[in-house]
């Protein structure tokens, strides 16, 4: 299950060992730009913000100086003192109204992609094909709609901010020392070109850790996902305590990789603060010299304290800006890949009053990456308005015929047809608009009742969603609940039985307007009496095509003809009371269901 994972682990471990991935980091940067570009009036409107609070801070030093030389010089007077300081507090003032501006514009840039990014997400999780989701573990869709998100949010403002605050303000302020004392200004800021290649060493391996640690992070995400949903599986087969260590190796092995991650960027930014210490003890030498020798004023050697001691910060922001957008191009690049999966071009609409007549001819069907076919041979006719029940053993091929049917897999060409038109040829959303279709899942959301009936038919008046139930044999079930309706379901309907959630998908499958009705054992969990009060309420309704699979020939046995599968073969066909009239599979499997039932009382 985790293959395709450690795959990509080994990958990672590859590219630490040598190899680089300069083309993801700058398909990641450019995704990046991308969305800065798109919203470009906000990022230019809060980069106005932090060149206010930086100017601001910039004459900080200025005023320093200028006090400390009239105290130096015995010129100072209370009245220059208090402009002093109340320019200062002006400054901070004007800093602080900077500071809120440009939080407000660059914030809300990056909220705005954090949203549109999750909106692709979701949309391309559900555009794409049933093969491609296969491919794509649920544990990916979540990491990257969390953590690889945010990521790239934060590279979004933050980074943005530290780049663009890092180069505009250790400019504005190294012109500010040159103007001063340029010699000093040469002697301060020489241990800068070292860290700038620190940097470049230290942020590649950055950048290939994170991936490795994202791609720890889905697995552990998916693992998680897996132990909650099959935990009732895990609990009746003893299996739990095994399932836990599995889970205990996975997260051991997120931790590893987050640890490798954190060593490395805790080694990097105290690095940074040596250098930021060098160049102040080169200050205190040379710029201390300087002072006794007369060369510079105390109020200029104030000065340059302060503006060394400001450009700490752009040293610490160029570390976290790196790392915040090596992240991000990390997260980007990974969304980008999910985003750039192929879709299918959506085919043209045909203008055709739909009636529900299938027809499948000489249908063989194999799986992707399958050895043998599913589906041999298969033909048959089924008339508009009337009905078809599929049954045979598991395995027989009943389900993927469905799936065919709807085109979650792609049927051969030429095989299967909706009123004469190949079903390859229409466009996806108008086909399936002709079926409604109950799965086995009997899949409900975490919502009200009434809300999981609208997604059927959402302006349906209430008296329609009520009428589906009782064809359904819910409603009462529904009243007998303290809301009724507006009863809250949990996750997948799991406060209702497996019966209530097989009747409310069915009352859901009712609502839909559409020629035809696709059922895969969708009366399994209900009693023989409610089965036969649904199929009957059917049987009094509006004429639709129905194809039922059920493994209860109860089921089908009121239907005008059924088909009998065996091994993805059509071995008999006909209606149920000819079916059990001669030897074969049915018949064994209506004596067998009967003496089942015998036995049960």
């Amino acid at each position: 299950l985790y293959q395709p994972a450690r795959a990509r682990l080994a990958a990672v471990a590859h590219l630490l060992a040598g190899g680089v991935g300069e083309t993801a980091m700058n398909e990641g940067l450019k995704g990046l730009g991308r969305h800065l570009w798109r919203r470009r009036g906000m990022v230019f409107l809060g980069l106005l913000g932090v060149v206010g609070a930086d100017v601001a801070q910039l004459f900080v030093p200025m005023v320093v100086k200028g006090a400390v030389d009239g105290l130096s010089q015995q010129v100072a007077t209370p009245s220059s003192l208090t402009r002093a300081g109340l320019m200062l507090v002006g400054l901070a003032a004007a800093s602080f109204v900077a500071k809120v501006w440009w939080r407000h514009f660059l914030m809300s840039a990056s909220r705005l992609a954090e949203v549109e990014i999750r909106n692709a997400i979701l949309e391309k999780a559900l555009a794409l094909s049933t093969r491609q989701h296969q491919e794509t573990r649920i544990g990916e869709f979540l990491a990257l709609a969390t953590n690889d998100v945010d990521s790239i949010k934060q590279a979004l403002a933050f980074g943005l901010l530290a780049l663009f605050d890092s180069l505009f303000f250790s400019a504005m302020t190294v012109s500010a020392m040159l103007w001063l004392d340029w010699r000093l200004t040469l002697w301060a800021v020489l241990p800068l070109p070292v860290l700038g290649l620190v940097m470049g060493l230290a942020l590649r391996r950055i950048y290939h850790l994170y991936d490795g640690v994202q791609a720890s992070f889905e697995q552990l995400t998916e693992k998680v996902r897996e132990s909650i949903q099959g935990m009732r599986v895990l609990r009746a087969a003893v299996a739990a305590e095994g399932d836990s260590r599995d889970f205990e190796r996975l997260n051991q092995q997120y931790f590893t990789l987050n640890m490798d991650y954190v060593r490395t960027d805790a080694t990097f930014r105290p690095l940074i603060m040596v250098f930021a210490g060098s160049s102040t003890a080169v200050l205190l030498l040379i710029g201390g010299a300087r002072v006794v020798e007369g060369l510079t004023t105390v109020g200029t050697f104030a000065a340059f304290t302060t503006y060394l001691a400001q450009l700490t910060w752009p040293m610490i922001a160029a570390g976290w800006m790196f790392v915040l957008i090596q992240r991000g191009a990390v997260s980007m690049n990974r969304v980008e890949n999910l985003l750039a999966l192929p879709e299918e071009t959506p085919l043209p609409v045909i203008e055709h009053d739909f009636r529900g007549q299938l027809e499948v001819r000489n249908l063989t069907f194999t799986y992707p990456k399958a050895d043998q076919p599913t589906l041999y041979d298969v033909s048959f006719t089924l008339p508009a308005g009337h009905s078809l029940g599929i049954v045979g053993e598991v395995g027989a091929g009943k389900t993927t015929l469905l799936l065919l049917l709807n085109r979650f897999f792609e049927p051969p060409a030429g095989t299967i047809f909706l009123d004469g038109i190949d079903i390859t040829t229409m466009n996806l959303a108008q086909l399936r608009a002709q079926f409604s279709w109950v799965s086995q899942e009997a899949f409900l959301f975490s919502d009200t009742i009434e809300a999981n009936l609208r997604l059927a038919a959402p302006d349906a008046p209430f008296a329609e969603l009520e009428a589906a139930c009782r064809r359904a044999a819910v409603h009462q079930e529904i009243l007998a609940f303290p809301k009724g309706y507006q009863t809250l379901l949990g996750e997948r309907g799991i406060s209702l039985s497996g019966g209530q959630r097989q009747r409310l998908c069915l009352a859901r499958a009712l609502l839909k307007d559409c020629p035809a009705f696709l059922l895969d054992d969708t009366l399994s969990a209900v009693d023989h009496q409610t089965e036969h009060q649904i199929l009957e309420s059917w049987r009094q309704g509006p004429p639709r095509t129905r194809l039922i699979i059920s493994h209860r020939l109860s089921a089908v046995s009121e239907l005008e003809t059924v088909l009998v599968l065996t091994h993805g073969r059509v071995v008999d066909q006909g209606p149920h009371r000819e079916l059990i009239s001669r030897p074969g599979l049915y018949r064994d499997l209506y004596r067998l269901q009967n003496l089942e039932g015998a036995q049960h009382g």
